[in-house]
C-alpha cells in the first residue's frame, strides 16, 4: 500500500511531501492509517488518490509481480527486525499471547509466499469498510470541504 500511494501521490503526481500507510494490529482490534502531508490546495486531489487506491484493493486483484515484490519486501522486513533483540522478544511474546505458540522463521516465510491476490482481495473487502473509517486533517483546512460519500470505498 505505501509504495502504490508513494508512487501515484508523490511520485508521478508530486502532490505531497510524505505520504505512506502502516498497521497496528492488536488480538481483538487494529488499525490502518495512511499519511500524507501536503499542501492545502492540493489536499483534496491527495485524499481522492487515496481513497481511489483503498477502493482499487478492494476492487482488483493485486497482480502477481506486484504481490511477489510485497512478500519479498515483507519477508525481508521480518528478517532485519530479527536483528534486535527488543524486536525479536517482542515478536514472540505476541506470538504467544495471539496463537499460544512460537512459529519459526520458516513457518512464518512460508505463510507469506502462499498468501494470493485473492486472499488480499477477499481481506481488503473484509476490513476495508468505509463506514468504520475516520479522517483526520491537521493544518490549514478551512477549504477543505468533504462529505461521507467523498470517502467512499
Amino acid at each position: 500500500m505505501s509504495s502504490r500511494l508513494f508512487q501515484h501521490v508523490r511520485e508521478e503526481r508530486g502532490l505531497a511531501y510524505s505520504v505512506f500507510s502502516g498497521i497496528n494490529s492488536f488480538l481483538d482490534t487494529g488499525n490502518l492509517i495512511v499519511y500524507a502531508a501536503t499542501s492545502p490546495e492540493t489536499a483534496r486531489e491527495v485524499v481522492d488518490l487515496i481513497v481511489q487506491e483503498l477502493r482499487q484493493l478492494k476492487e482488483q486483484p493485486v497482480g502477481e509481480s506486484e504481490l511477489q515484490l510485497a512478500r519479498d519486501h515483507l519477508k525481508g522486513s521480518l528478517m532485519l527486525s530479527l536483528e534486535s533483540s527488543s524486536s525479536r522478544m517482542s515478536n514472540l511474546a505476541r506470538q504467544e499471547v495471539y496463537f499460544g505458540r512460537q512459529f519459526t522463521l520458516n513457518e512464518i516465510l512460508q505463510g507469506v509466499e502462499r498468501v494470493t491476490s485473492e486472499d488480499l482481495l477477499r481481506l481488503s473487502r473484509d476490513l476495508l469498510d468505509a463506514r468504520r473509517c475516520t479522517m483526520a486533517a491537521l493544518g490549514k483546512t478551512a477549504g477543505l470541504r468533504l462529505e461521507q460519500v467523498d470517502l467512499t470505498f
